[in-house]
């Protein structure tokens, strides 16, 4: 059987390495399931990846079809790119017995939408979060602003359309069900599966731990006794960058000896930017892009994590790719209470997540003091997320809903 994947994320994203081709080969090998995968690629990353990943995936299950993923102008790039991408996949729908249709997030799923409603093909709207009210929230779309006030208006109405047509919906939180089924979506008709990790690719042995801590700290620069905390990701408007350091700060007040590091593919001057403005000394700093694949020996030389993002209803649909990657390293996470599903899965794994109000001075201090007392791995985090947060946790979701859709006799509740 022949499905077709869209997304407007590239594989060649960290992204995409870490969230959709591990899906994407786990389904292909536990299901008779061929996939032609449509996904756009950044010029500057199909460049470092690109033929890497076409050749790896030659004569495979996944078919990939890349396409170029376009910036300027704006708005009229995405339109663009939304044709290029409907016009693709009438080309493949022509050509292939696709029986199912799977969009991730929200362009993709207009054009899965649309397809589904020409060709009769059943589609997963995998909508992760609430898209259009992040985008305002973050002020990617300004509420000030006419125009994005009528684009975000015109994406809320879409998002209800393809919440209606949709055979099937996949949000990352329980939260996010809640409030879909409060709005009179049927439960089952929507299933919740977080952003998980490869645990395979995120481990190390103790010995090999103990020594790519030594290893990556002495690299860095970084006392061996010191106390590290991290921050792993991108910097944006979906990052509370400045209240991350304010904590940071707050850290260091009780133990001199405390350092930041980000693995962050950002530009060096975009987090100088923010760290300068706290008064913090350069010398606690430590910046470093790390490649997916060499990313577990790096965190080694992190003692905790952190990750803050704004407030606003579409944190309630958040589930932060990174945490799960962290924890399977034994790394615990501060993180603010209001995201997600962070209250129910702090109390899962005890000593994983720390939760904390943001802009709480008093609080920041009692979870640095509980930071500073711990010690390193242990409790055994892996142990105590791996239940929630590994692959085949979400692969097997994955692959009911497939199961269900794909089955022979099929009963859709609309």
């Amino acid at each position: 059987m022949e499905v077709l994947y869209l997304t407007y994320d590239g594989l060649t994203d960290p992204l995409g390495g870490a969230q959709i081709l591990p899906y994407l080969k786990g389904l292909a090998g536990n299901l008779p399931l061929t996939f032609h995968v449509l996904s756009f690629e950044k010029p500057e990353r199909w460049l470092q990846t690109g033929s890497q990943l076409t050749n790896s995936l030659r004569n495979g299950p996944l078919r990939w079809h890349p396409l170029r993923f376009s910036r300027k102008p704006p708005v009229l790039a995405k339109a663009y790119d939304l044709w290029q991408m409907e016009r693709t996949a009438t080309h493949l729908l022509k050509r292939h017995p696709i029986r199912l249709l799977h969009a991730r997030s929200y362009v993709a799923g207009w054009t899965a939408h649309k397809l589904s409603q020409r060709y009769g093909v059943p589609w997963i709207f995998d909508m992760r979060g609430f898209w259009a009210d992040e985008r305002r929230e973050t002020q990617a779309w300004p509420n000030s602003s006419p125009f994005y006030q009528a684009l975000y208006r015109l994406w809320k109405r879409r998002e209800q359309t393809m919440l209606a047509s949709a055979a099937h919906i996949i949000v990352l939180t329980e939260a996010a069900k809640t409030f879909l089924t409060e709005s009179g979506l049927p439960s089952d008709r929507i299933t919740v599966i977080p952003c998980v990790a490869d645990y395979d690719h995120f481990f190390l042995s103790a010995e090999a731990y103990a020594l790519e801590r030594q290893r990556r700290r002495t690299e860095l620069h970084l006392p061996h006794q010191a106390y590290v905390l991290g921050y792993v990701g991108s910097i944006g408007p979906l990052y509370e960058v400045r209240e991350m350091l304010r904590f940071f700060r707050v850290l260091q007040s009780l133990r001199e000896e405390a350092y930041m590091v980000f693995y962050t593919p950002a530009a060096e001057e975009a987090v100088l930017r923010y760290w300068d403005e706290t008064g913090l000394p350069r010398s606690a700093l430590r910046l470093r892009f790390v490649p997916r694949s060499e990313l577990p020996a790096y965190l080694t030389a992190l003692d905790s994590s952190i990750i803050f993002c704004p407030s606003g209803f579409s944190r309630i649909g958040s589930s932060p790719t990174r945490i799960a990657e962290l924890l399977a390293m034994d790394i615990p996470v501060v993180v603010q209470a209001d995201l997600g599903d962070h209250i129910t899965l702090a109390a899962q794994i005890p000593e994983g997540l720390y939760l904390c109000e943001r802009f709480d001075e008093a609080v920041y201090y009692q979870v640095a003091r509980c930071l500073l007392e711990r010690k390193p791995r242990v409790p055994p985090l892996r142990e105590a997320s791996a239940p929630f947060l590994s692959l085949p946790v979400g692969l097997q979701r994955y692959k009911s809903v497939y199961e269900r859709l794909l089955s022979p006799v099929r009963v859709l509740t609309k």
